[in-house]
């Protein structure tokens, strides 16, 4: 879920993003359908944006316009001089007053537009102006013939369908050095949180703000939690009758860029979470209300659960369950009002054939728990994974659902998600979650989820046969995929044409081989029990031997393509924040090469140890035979910025491992 920091475009954080969708294809005809639908809900909740003055509560404040010798930064083509956002926690309402300074054409172009984001569906939008302020002139823009607001629509990349629109104001006759300035409130709150609240305040942003300022009014009668999280910043309280007063007031907050790419845990900016939910127990009841369901199973999905009771092991009807859920029921979310925590009902979700994390999860779960088996919804957060153990609790702490299985001693961690996962149940992949909160009566704390057993692993086998000095080279590739790499190359293989996936390996090949060509089609199999895949390239190489104008005797140069994208380096080693890398990474590359006339090649080995990674090669002759063993493994997913510097040595030194060259004796 995506929450609104300072109620602007702008000033749009991130904070807990919604599961991003792996390779998911979205077809012509679906993307009508939901225009469709959008449209439909669009009209459902068509109140349009009002004009009219603030609420009483709200308290004015001023900015100061720059000065004429106060130097603005070159790379900013806008300068924020005021965001002032105010929270009314009893009245469910926030207002935005926030004013920027145009610096340069680019800022006339992105910066003259007001973007607000609301949902209609429990919210409504008001203006209270929209100006410029040209020298000393005042210049009222608050027109709403120029106003847009955008129908609720489709985020194509995730595939959930969102109640959430956008009101655009276009500004007329906007120029460089004018003043933006404008204010408006925002009312209501999902009613899915039962009246909770949750909210939080950020002090720093990736632009500097000449005066960021946030104002809560909070009723006495209630109690709220503070955390702060990356800074000793208090707020100003006073208490006035029955409500308690606090500001958030900081001068001059510095901007902060991040340096990508950063790991995907990785926050820098210090912020603030307001919650009224004192502990875990208290967000363990709230979601107990969403996900229990005390319908009975529909007609249909009864018979359903009753073919799988007849298959013969508990383990065979978690599976069918599993692949029923993630291959039958496609992925599509409803993120209206309510929807975005309450899960639709099971026998819904089974007769529609669509749904997102929670829905797909509570359907197997409710499967499950037909079929005898132990099953519940688990709360987790794929971006902050193990530092969810340090935040305040709130619902809005998470941002997927998982549902986890207790069978035969053991627990697993299913994802519904995946329509190309495959394997016996002890080979199914959950990632490093950390936490998560299991959804069930009595749980008081997070539960610690394990890491996996089942780690990806992908193993290539070359077989090269290199000719004389003028004679052609075969090689054949096999490469073997497991665990989530299998998933992976599985999911490719199903939305990609073969003649592209072949076109594809070639070219990345012929970098390295330039005369290369294919002989044969690539074969594909796929052992879904075990979840791995194995495909078989043949290809041909001509002119494998080289000689330099320099050289006497010719050379050839064996390379390990495989692990190349695995050694890239990042564009700076410079940094000041942690450097986010791919992980968890297990590559494994084992080369037979058939020579003849060479000059005599020497065993070695050479090893890499890094924090991050480690990586060897192994050289050896047998049976005439060059054999060339490489293995690289991550070991973080994210490297310290003190430690780059070194990490990229060692990414050099393997790379330069990676082509091994063989000298000819003719």
């Amino acid at each position: 879920m995506i929450l609104l920091r300072q109620g602007n475009s702008e000033h749009a954080v991130e904070m807990f993003p919604r599961f991003r969708a792996r390779c998911c294809r979205v077809g012509v005809a679906f993307l009508v359908g939901m225009q469709a639908l959008a449209a439909m809900m669009g009209r459902a909740a068509d109140a349009g944006p009002l004009v009219q003055p603030p609420s009483k509560w709200v308290v004015p404040r001023s900015f100061e316009r720059p000065a004429a010798d106060d130097a603005a930064d070159p790379s900013q083509d806008y300068r924020w001089l005021l965001s002032d956002r105010q929270i009314n926690a009893q009245n469910d309402e926030q207002f935005v007053h926030q004013a920027r300074q145009i610096l340069s054409a680019a800022g006339v172009q992105f910066a003259s537009h007001i973007a607000i984001n609301y949902d209609p569906t429990c919210e409504s939008l008001s203006f209270h102006w929209a100006r410029l302020w040209r020298g000393a002139n005042k210049l009222d823009r608050l027109d709403l013939s120029k106003l847009h607001v955008s129908p609720a629509g489709l985020d194509t990349d995730e595939l959930l369908f969102s109640s959430e629109k956008t009101a655009f104001l276009m500004l007329d006759d906007v120029r460089v050095g004018d003043i933006v300035d404008y204010a408006y409130t925002i009312e209501g709150a999902n009613p899915a949180l039962a009246g909770k609240f949750s909210d939080s305040v950020r002090l720093q942003f990736s632009q500097s703000v000449d005066r960021d300022v946030t104002r809560l009014i909070w009723p006495s009668s209630r109690r709220l939690y503070i955390k702060n999280h990356i800074t000793d910043i208090q707020p100003i309280t006073s208490r006035k009758s029955n409500i308690v007063e606090y500001i958030w007031d900081v001068p001059h907050a510095a901007g902060l860029r991040l340096e990508p790419p950063t790991p995907v845990w990785y926050d820098p900016y210090p912020w603030v979470q307001l919650s009224e939910f004192r502990n875990w127990s208290d967000v363990n009841r709230w979601a107990l209300r969403l996900f229990t369901t005390t319908n009975p199973p529909s007609p249909e999905l009864k018979l359903k659960i009753n073919e799988w009771k007849q298959l013969p092991e508990p383990a065979d009807r978690v599976l069918a369950a599993l692949r029923f859920v993630q291959e039958e029921v496609r992925y599509l979310g409803m993120q209206d009002g309510p929807a975005s925590y309450e899960p639709a009902q099971p026998s819904v979700v089974f007769a529609r054939r669509f749904g997102d994390c929670k829905d797909k999860s509570l359907l197997l779960v409710t499967v499950l728990r037909a079929l005898k088996i132990e099953a519940f919804p688990v709360l987790v957060n794929d971006r902050r994974r193990q530092e969810l153990a340090e935040l305040q609790p709130s619902p809005t702490d998470f941002d997927y659902v998982v549902v986890q299985v207790n069978l035969g001693g053991q627990s697993y961690w299913l994802d519904t998600k995946p329509t190309y996962a495959r394997g016996v149940l002890a080979q199914r992949f959950w990632p490093a979650y950390g936490w998560g909160l299991t959804v069930s009566p009595g749980v008081t704390a997070l539960t610690p989820i394990p890491p996996c057993p089942v780690q990806p692993r992908t193993t290539v086998r070359e077989f090269l046969n290199i000719g004389g000095l003028n004679e052609r080279s075969t090689v054949k590739i096999v490469t073997l995929a497991e665990g989530p790499d299998a998933d992976a190359l599985r999911e490719r293989f199903a939305n990609t044409p073969r003649e592209d996936i072949e076109r594809d390996n070639l070219n990345a090949y012929a970098k390295i081989y330039p005369f290369m060509s294919r002989t044969e089609p690539l074969l594909f199999g796929d052992d879904d029990q075990q979840n791995q895949i194995e495909t078989t390239e043949f290809y041909a190489i001509e002119k494998m031997w080289v000689r330099q104008p320099d050289e006497q005797l010719p050379h050839s140069r064996v390379y390990c393509v495989s692990l190349a994208d695995d050694l890239v380096k990042p564009a700076e080693s410079s940094r000041t924040m942690p450097l986010g890398v791919r992980h968890p990474v297990h590559q494994i590359f084992h080369a037979v090469v058939s020579v003849t006339t060479v000059w005599p090649i020497p065993a070695s080995t050479t090893t890499i140890e890094n924090p991050a990674f480690s990586f060897q090669r192994l050289v050896n002759v047998a049976g005439g035979r060059l054999l060339l063993d490489y293995e690289f493994r991550s070991l973080s997913d994210a490297v310290a910025p003190e430690a780059v510097p070194a990490y990229v040595r060692d990414l050099d030194s393997a790379t330069d491992a990676l082509g091994y060259t063989v000298i000819g004796l003719w």
